[in-house]
């Protein structure tokens, strides 16, 4: 059970991939006290909004198909993190969200470049097949899939590419649970 959210405001995407950052919507994801940052369809919209998504004007029932699909993800992304066996579960509830938004896509131009815009579909739909891709997408791509990993620290659950040079990045913030460790390193070694 998770407990309720506290606002998105200072939820940071450093995930690396889009469904990473949207499967670290829960706090302490790994603890015995979850935070759940979603708990209202506002915060999904402001998620969505935060890394640069229309979520179409997502309802309650949106709301729920979300949280189904984060954690599908984390699950999938943790196991491949512990080199554990994926969950087939886990990989039905991305196949059911990519069917969401069945490949219509054109090229658009995005600033001094051509990228692909997804044209036909819109809103929730959208948001959560875009989601769901960005998942395919990372567990197709063999470089990019040995570099998931999940934040050293006790509980925090959260996950990320280590696009570090020479692949040793340990926390999903060096601000926050980095900071930590490296506080109760330096208490525990003042204490010795």
């Amino acid at each position: 059970m998770t407990h309720p959210a506290v606002p998105l405001a200072g939820y940071q995407p450093i995930g690396g991939a889009l469904c990473l950052d949207f499967a670290n919507t829960v706090d302490w994801h790994d603890s015995d006290h979850p935070v759940e940052l979603l708990d209202r369809v506002e915060n999904l919209s402001a998620w969505a909004r935060t890394v640069g998504i229309d979520d179409g004007g997502a309802d309650d029932a949106d709301l729920r198909c979300a949280t189904e699909l984060r954690d599908a993800v984390w699950d999938v992304f943790r196991a491949v993190a512990d080199e554990a066996a994926i969950p087939p579960d886990a990989i039905a509830v991305l196949n059911r969200n990519l069917e969401r938004a069945p490949e219509h896509r054109a090229l658009a131009i995005v600033g001094g470049g051509v990228a692909w815009s997804d044209r036909a579909v819109r809103g929730a739909d959208a948001l959560l097949a875009r989601i769901a891709r960005s998942a395919a997408d990372l567990l197709t791509d063999p470089e990019r899939l040995k570099r998931v990993r999940m934040c050293a620290a006790d509980g925090c659950g959260w996950l990320f590419v280590d696009d570090s040079r020479g692949a040793r990045r340990r926390w999903c913030s060096m601000q926050s649970c980095g900071n930590r460790a490296k506080a109760r390193a330096h208490y525990r070694r003042k204490q010795s």
